[in-house]
């Protein structure tokens, strides 16, 4: 895995059921296989700065997957509050929408993978 339950919670995520959470970083690195093109993972586990932008694209996806499946769990209309604080930025959310998302996931997700390397997809030119 490209990183742990316990790395997603020092990020600053929140994950009450660990479970659930591993799942969910599982399905995220499957996203960011398919959008880079097989290069995550090598990045992730090369070390560096780039691996530290493949690990917080990770964590930004699978936290997005997570709210999704919480939202499906929620029980008897029960809102619930998230706070999510990384470095100097941080926001926090109620409710079981989307659209109290305050940026949008997949576009970070892409800009950390860009950072990262991972999306280049130049070729060769022969002469």
């Amino acid at each position: 895995m490209i990183i742990t339950v316990d790395e997603f919670k020092e990020m600053g995520f929140q994950a009450v059921d660990e479970e659930l959470a591993s799942d969910c970083i599982k399905r995220a690195e499957f996203v960011l296989n398919g959008l880079s093109g097989g290069k995550a993972v090598p990045t992730a586990l090369a070390g560096g700065a780039a691996a530290d932008y493949v690990k917080q694209a990770c964590a930004f996806q699978a936290n997005a997957i997570l709210r999704k499946e919480n939202a499906l769990r929620m029980e008897n209309g029960e809102l619930k509050t998230e706070k999510v604080t990384i470095g100097d930025f941080s926001y926090q959310s109620t409710g079981d929408s989307s659209a109290d998302e305050p940026f949008d996931t997949n576009f970070t997700v892409i800009r950390l993978l860009r950072a990262a390397g991972c999306l280049y997809t130049g070729t060769e030119v022969c002469e």
